[in-house]
């Protein structure tokens, strides 16, 4: 297995490791869309850069981007767009530390250690997965969108972030009590009374008055805002469509074979077994033959060189589109009418799509997240896109047109306001009546007047014995014994709201443990908080470095 490892991930990518620095939330407010250079994509006369990374251009914001993307995804980490940004610029910040203190890429060995633990090639067993990392071999290669090359790089860097944060790690400070209290919070053995209001039967009366309606929507007027949507007109080089160009000749597919004989497998039936009784044996996969698989061979490689041919002429065409730019000599960007100009000089076809939002795809057209994020990144300032790769598709974008965010008036959208006043004041109302039961509860907290006054309210009583706020408990919602921590034997809590329940809770016993600061558990638990508190403070360490970096580039503020 580690012979294989080394060979094939040496081969391929040369370095496999992850660590993901940038789940952290930073502090800061980005203004990205209003800095120069970020948010019109044009220079605007002025070199942007983030610890050496150039912002300038829209090309050189995208490689970023993508980078940290790449990145975030071999960590086995999903992200949202907001955490890849934050991501993205911890990433770049914890490199520059890398870079400051010649920090080395990993050795073969290092390389074999950290391959086993990576998140993307991780089985349903949590051990290194072969099969994943083919399986992403495959799509990387069949999508085209980064090279092998591009790719080692960025595993590369993200082994020496790892070693970045090995180096700022240090043992955090735990204080004794903090543990004692964390161990005794797990030990207590807790018996309660649980007293449940179901909503099912309750029926408020609501206020539905013309100016109630009227000022509930101008307090919530954003809720009924009709979002910014876009048409984008677009040239896509399908690589279908090129496939007659593609000249084929015996070496070049017997090439293509070698490099990609994994792929092509044929299924023979498994040998016979001598027990007349024996289940028949399933059919088995093996690997086939040059000549077995040409016609598949065949198609795939012409596949493959057409998607070549598609993207050298989505990249002739975004050249042209970049010299003409460039032709008039200021911070305009070409209009439509020249783009659309230039693209038929060329002879190809524009597609437009239909108008759709930041959130929503073009209808009829099974576009991905990355071709709608890149769409609403054009301005009237750059209207136009470098070719961007979509599986067997080279796209090149340009802004039709967009129909900015509005708000309808109330008239339009009474029905809906009148839908989510309703909801609303239903919260509000059942929150008031759980507030007035856990009051009425709190004036009877002896025994015997909780469960009268209770049930006097049409509340349902269940009662739990002995058991510890981490013990999974029949019929109990645990979360709400994390509520009553800080109650002692006798409280009552208030009331907690779950979809349609209201749940007041009595303590009816607390046996509070004695803690001593020695033994097994109390070294396990104080070592667990050290690393927690280790992580954090780590994080903060980068999230300022990063935060005073996007403020001395201009690409926030304080």
């Amino acid at each position: 297995m580690i012979s294989w490892l080394q060979t094939n991930f040496q081969k391929h990518f040369r370095v496999l490791f992850i660590v993901l620095l940038g789940v952290i939330i930073v502090a800061f407010v980005f203004t990205i869309g209003a800095a120069p250079g970020i948010g019109d994509g044009r220079n605007q006369n002025r070199n942007v850069e983030f610890f050496g990374n150039e912002f300038s251009t829209e090309t050189q914001r995208q490689e970023f981007f993508n980078t940290a993307y790449y990145s975030a995804m071999l960590s086995g980490a999903p992200l949202n767009q907001d955490q890849l940004t934050q991501y993205a610029f911890n990433r770049a910040a914890a490199l520059h530390l890398a870079d400051l203190h010649n920090i080395p890429g990993p050795n073969s060995e290092q390389l074999t250690q950290h391959i086993q633990e990576l998140g993307m090639f991780q089985g349903p067993d949590q051990t290194f997965s072969r099969e994943a990392y083919v399986r992403f071999r495959d799509e990387i290669r069949a999508s085209g969108r980064i090279s092998e090359g591009v790719l080692s790089q960025i595993i590369s860097d993200d082994y020496r972030m790892n070693k970045v944060f090995e180096a700022l790690s240090s043992p955090g400070f735990v204080l004794e009590s903090e543990v004692i209290q964390d161990l005794v919070l797990d030990q207590t053995i807790w018996s309660v009374n649980v007293a449940t209001y179901d909503f099912a039967n309750f029926s408020p009366e609501i206020d539905y008055s013309q100016e109630k309606l009227e000022a509930f929507y101008a307090a919530n007027s954003f809720r009924y805002a009709s979002p910014a949507r876009r048409t984008i007109s677009f040239v896509e080089f399908r690589a279908l469509d090129h496939i007659a160009e593609v000249k084929v000749d015996e070496e070049s597919l017997r090439d293509y074979f070698t490099r990609n004989s994994y792929k092509y497998t044929k299924t023979v039936e498994a040998p016979s077994s001598e027990d007349a009784d024996a289940q028949p044996a399933a059919p088995i996969t093996e690997p086939a033959s040059f000549e077995e698989s040409r016609d598949q061979v065949e198609f795939d490689y012409k596949l493959e060189e057409a998607k070549k041919i598609g993207q050298s002429k989505a990249e002739n065409l975004a050249l042209a589109l970049v010299e003409a730019d460039n032709a008039l000599g200021t911070t305009e960007s070409l209009s439509t009418e020249r783009i659309e100009s230039l693209i038929e000089a060329r002879g190809y076809k524009t597609k437009r799509t239909t108008p759709f939002a930041r959130n929503e795809k073009p209808i009829g057209l099974n576009w991905s997240q990355n071709l709608i994020a890149l769409s609403f990144q054009l301005t009237q300032n750059h209207k136009y896109s470098q070719p961007v790769i979509e599986g067997d598709s080279t796209f090149v974008l340009y802004l039709e047109s967009e129909n900015e965010e509005f708000v309808p008036n109330f008239k339009t959208v009474e029905p809906r306001v009148r839908n989510d006043y309703a909801e609303d004041e239903t919260r509000r109302l059942r929150s008031t009546k759980g507030e007035e039961l856990a009051e009425t509860l709190k004036a009877a907290a002896d025994t015997d007047s909780f469960e009268t006054t209770a049930e006097a309210n049409g509340l349902t009583l269940s009662e739990f014995k002995d058991f510890k706020r981490r013990d999974t408990v029949e019929g109990l919602d645990a979360g709400l014994i994390f509520s009553i921590s800080e109650l002692d034997e006798g409280g009552v809590s208030d009331a907690t709201i779950r979809e349609d329940k209201a749940y007041i809770i009595r303590v009816v016993k607390k046996e509070v443990p004695e803690i001593a600061a020695d033994g097994e558990e109390y070294t396990t638990r104080m070592e667990s908080l050290k690393r927690n508190y280790e992580q954090y403070a780590v994080s903060q360490y980068i999230s300022k470095l990063t935060n005073d970096e996007l403020v001395r580039s201009g690409l926030a503020t304080n």
